[in-house]
């Protein structure tokens, strides 16, 4: 009697371990596939759809790989970056500014791809922009977009005014534009993304590229103190003339555009992508051909132009528990393939893409004008602490253009602070 109650004991056991021996082979072949997480931005550059879009061909092609992306402004990329590392959900990749490169460094944050970027990559990708994403002679990521603010501006209006060519400085510009504004033609000729934002700081880089000044020396001191006084007065200047939009102290980039886009203005900065938008029926109510787009002309007896880099890049985190498989996935992101076919909101890193005429068709200006300033253009500082640096003098270059105090106070100021953390 027990030997059969012992039988029966054992069947049940084998009984109810099969369906648990089954369920564990399904749970082995959905543990096969690899799941990658991708935060980028919801701003400027490619639009989410088109990462979307990039994203479905790559797990199309690779059916192992499962990728969900994230996307999120500018202003919380990296303090959602930040913040999800330290957790025990941390993204496989992300999209990361030129600015932040030095600081993730410093944490041990970004995977070392130096022996792993493909020769195609190595020796397709301009030059330069491998400097965004190597820091120490590491690489640390694949450039994704070469970019910086260029001056937007309506023809129509210019024509108006009498003008029929683009100003060949900032002292003509203005000129313009106080001509366009006595000639009710449009109340306020500028606006510009000046939130207390890095916006901001991209905006006032280009005009302190446009009058001579740096951000710091060949030490690495800050000197906004002395070098930077003009191009924040003439920021300045422009709101107290009434020739500046007053709410571009809280306006980002999309604010601008759609500004711009609303005949409400006839120059502002912004990133490649506004070109595509602005001339879009859809997105825009001014004439397609009144859009022109330039690099921002610099201060007469100073230099001919001026560009401040807003480039950024694709990188793998090093907490990621698939890095091979996430630096695949960045890999195809940035590929010549995937860029050429989404080329419309942002330009290529490929130096054969420009010599395909197809991409140029229909923004012959923008092609040009991105040349012209990928070769010229400066960069924000690259250090650890800069984003704390950065913060401090968002917050006195806008106490100087509320009139709190004036730009020589505002800048010492700041300079002072950002010592204090240096």
């Amino acid at each position: 009697m027990k030997k059969t109650v012992s039988v029966l004991v054992v069947l049940l056991l084998v009984i109810g371990i099969v369906p648990m021996f089954a369920a564990g082979a399904k749970e082995g072949t959905d543990a096969g596939k690899i799941k990658l997480r991708f935060l980028g931005m919801a701003q400027a550059a490619y639009s989410e759809k088109n990462v979307n879009d990039m994203t479905d061909d790559f797990m199309k092609a690779n059916p192992n790989i499962t990728v969900s992306t994230e996307f999120v402004p500018y202003e919380e990329l990296r303090n959602k970056t930040m913040l999800a590392y330290g957790s025990n959900n941390p993204y496989d990749a992300v999209l990361v500014d030129d600015i932040w490169y030095a600081e993730y460094a410093s944490k041990g944050m970004l995977y070392d791809i130096t022996a792993k970027v493909p020769a195609s990559y190595k020796e397709g990708v301009l030059a330069g922009a491998w400097n965004v994403t190597t820091k120490q002679g590491k690489v640390l990521g694949l450039p994704w977009f070469l970019d910086t603010m260029y001056l937007f501006y309506n023809a129509d209006m210019l024509k108006k005014a009498g003008y029929t060519n683009p100003p060949k400085s900032i002292e003509e510009m203005v000129d313009m534009a106080r001509t366009l504004k006595a000639k009710k033609i449009v109340e306020y000729p500028f606006v510009f993304s000046l939130a207390q934002a890095e916006a901001l700081i991209c905006v006032y880089a280009n005009f302190l590229e446009a009058f001579g000044g740096s951000f710091q020396d060949a030490s690495g001191n800050y000197i906004l103190d002395t070098s930077g006084v003009k191009a924040l007065e003439f920021l300045v200047s422009l709101k107290n003339e009434g020739l500046l939009n007053p709410n571009s102290l809280e306006y980002l980039e999309e604010d601008v555009r759609r500004v711009f886009s609303s005949g409400d203005a006839a120059f502002t900065l912004n990133w490649a992508y506004m070109f595509a938008l602005a001339t879009d029926p859809a997105e825009s109510t001014i004439a397609k051909e009144a859009v022109k787009v330039m690099v921002l002309p610099g201060a007469k007896g100073v230099k001919d132009f001026a560009a401040m880099s807003g480039s950024m890049g694709l990188s793998v985190l090093n907490q990621s528990k698939n890095p091979e498989a996430a630096l695949q996935y960045i890999l195809h992101l940035s590929s010549k393939k995937v860029q050429d076919a989404y080329s419309d909101l942002q330009l290529p890193v490929w130096t054969a893409s420009y010599d395909d005429p197809k991409l140029a068709v229909g923004r012959e200006q923008l092609v040009e004008a991105s040349k012209k300033a990928f070769s010229i253009m400066n960069v924000r500082p690259s250090e650890p602490n800069y984003q704390e640096a950065s913060a401090i003098i968002q917050q006195y270059v806008q106490r100087a253009l509320y009139g709190e105090i004036t730009p020589k106070q505002a800048l010492s100021d700041a300079v002072k602070k950002v010592k204090e953390i240096k």
